[in-house]
């Protein structure tokens, strides 16, 4: 390794500083010019070699490291106090990543919906914990229920979530609880969720960020802020407090355009905290005075893997569902998909459409098959088809695990937007029973086969009756499918 790039990488390492940051690339730019032109300078020499025979002492490389980089402690307090800005909207989500715990304060507002005496309708209070070192969280969800005698209902609930256990808090009517338990993989994954689930309430979608555009300053708690702002052109804005000194997201908005053509606040995030402790009592489990709870952490209902997507399609009367369970994304742009394709009433002739399938061949032909996908971004282009890996089968439910593989270049933006899936019918639909759309976006990147063996296997292991994924599936069988699928539809 260079010289250059060693004390680069010490400055890197001492400063944690997130990848991509202006300040530390800043920092490292000026520091390290600084110390280049200092090697330039000829001092008289004390003695023949004796600048040599210092350096070759590992005590002294090892000082002159500890130099360069007190150097750029000392840099950080100098630009901190200046008046250009030390963060860029883009290193926020890093930032807010390094975070122990966070705490956001707000309200949820309803622009859109009117009382039936043509008055607004009363916001609703958001008051959410996040603690990340310890799996631990606290949210509040709002949805609005419109028709009937008091023309619009405010619907607010809780979830509060501590290890295996989760609580449902129904703040409505019932008031009522229900608690649920979740599986070690599901906590782990819970953990690499959280974190994903706030940002995207705070800043919306990340590949935006870089087309954002400072609209603004203000001054919060004391701290210079720059307001930054960015439309998605569907009708919804994004606006950020970011302190240019400490990178800090101060406060957050979602707008939405109206009918009138104005913009109406819709979320406000007034109060959003970093790394302090959570009150007493933050986490409990224990169910609200006057609530009633319908089972116990004892007796939870065991929820099952699902991220969301599941139920994407079914018919009328329910007998029939298809839909994700979980996704990933491999460092090539591939996808694997865990899905299903389910007819209740005669769950057993599951069995007969994964005779004969194999490892790298076509999809089993279920009734509805999710054949291939398209990136959710408008493009039609590149083409992800799919092929069989594996299957697994959990309380007579059949789980088909897919790669799909990209005929082209896939968008960079592609996993954050998602995914649209493309279906096929192979039997004779049900009645009532209709095709939605439905997009679906990985978890995260696969990077390694130890990600592999823990996440993606791990995953087919909690869709299974007896624990344990399927046999003889790799990491590196799955790169090689990957690599020979391109390699057959190169030009």
């Amino acid at each position: 390794m260079k010289p250059r790039r060693k004390v680069e990488n010490a400055i890197r390492n001492k400063l944690h500083f997130p990848a991509g940051s202006m300040l530390r690339d800043r920092l490292l730019t000026d520091v390290m010019n600084a110390r280049e032109e200092s090697m330039q300078i000829r001092p008289v020499p004390c003695g023949p070699g004796i600048g040599r025979r210092i350096m070759k002492t590992r005590i002294a490389r090892v000082a002159s490291v500890a130099a360069v980089i007190a150097v750029a402690v000392l840099a950080v307090t100098f630009w901190s106090r200046s008046s250009s800005p030390a963060y860029a909207i883009t290193d926020l989500p890093l930032l807010f990543e390094q975070a122990r715990t966070i705490h956001v304060q707000g309200w949820h507002y309803f622009p859109e919906h009117t009382m039936p005496d043509g008055s607004a309708v009363p916001p609703s209070p958001i008051d959410n914990w996040t603690d990340v070192e310890n799996a631990r969280c606290r949210f509040t969800t709002t949805g609005l229920l419109a028709g009937g005698t008091d023309g619009v209902k405010v619907i607010v609930s809780e979830v509060v979530r501590d290890g295996p256990s989760w609580m449902l808090i129904d703040h409505g009517d019932s008031r009522s609880v229900v608690y649920l338990s979740v599986s070690e993989y599901q906590q782990k994954l819970g953990i690499r969720q959280i974190s994903k689930l706030i940002s995207g309430q705070l800043f919306g979608d990340i590949t935006q960020l870089s087309n954002s555009i400072v609209v603004g300053t203000e001054r919060i708690d004391g701290l210079a802020c720059d307001i930054w702002q960015s439309d998605d052109g569907q009708g919804s804005r994004w606006k950020q407090w970011l302190s240019a000194d400490t990178g800090w997201l101060m406060r957050a908005q979602v707008q939405r355009k109206v009918d009138s053509g104005r913009w109406k606040v819709a979320t406000d995030y007034s109060l959003i905290e970093y790394n302090v402790e959570p009150p007493e009592g933050t986490f409990s489990l224990e169910p609200p005075e006057g609530y009633t709870a319908s089972n116990s952490p004892e007796t939870a209902y065991p929820m099952e893997l699902d991220t969301g997507h599941c139920g994407g399609y079914s018919d009328e009367h329910f007998n029939y569902q298809c839909g994700s369970r979980i996704v990933f994304a491999l460092a090539d742009g591939s996808i694997i998909l865990g899905w299903q394709s389910i007819q209740y009433k005669d769950a057993e002739k599951q069995a007969q459409f994964f005779e004969g399938v194999t490892f790298g061949g076509p999809l089993p032909k279920l009734h509805l098959e999710f054949y291939a996908l398209t990136p959710a971004n408008g493009s039609s282009e590149p083409l992800y088809t799919g092929y069989h890996l594996a299957f697994t089968r959990k309380k007579g439910k059949f789980f088909e695990w897919s790669l799909y593989v990209p005929d082209g270049t896939p968008p960079v933006d592609a996993p954050e937007t998602g995914y649209e899936v493309l279906c096929r019918k192979n039997l004779e639909s049900p009645n009532g029973f209709r095709i939605g759309k439905l997009t679906v976006k990985p978890e995260f990147t696969i990077e390694t086969a130890e990600e592999f063996d823990e996440w993606v296997l791990g995953a087919m292991a909690e869709l299974a009756d007896d624990g344990t994924p399927p046999e003889n599936l790799t990491y590196q069988k799955v790169i090689d499918l990957a690599q020979q699928v391109r390699t057959s539809v190169t030009p």
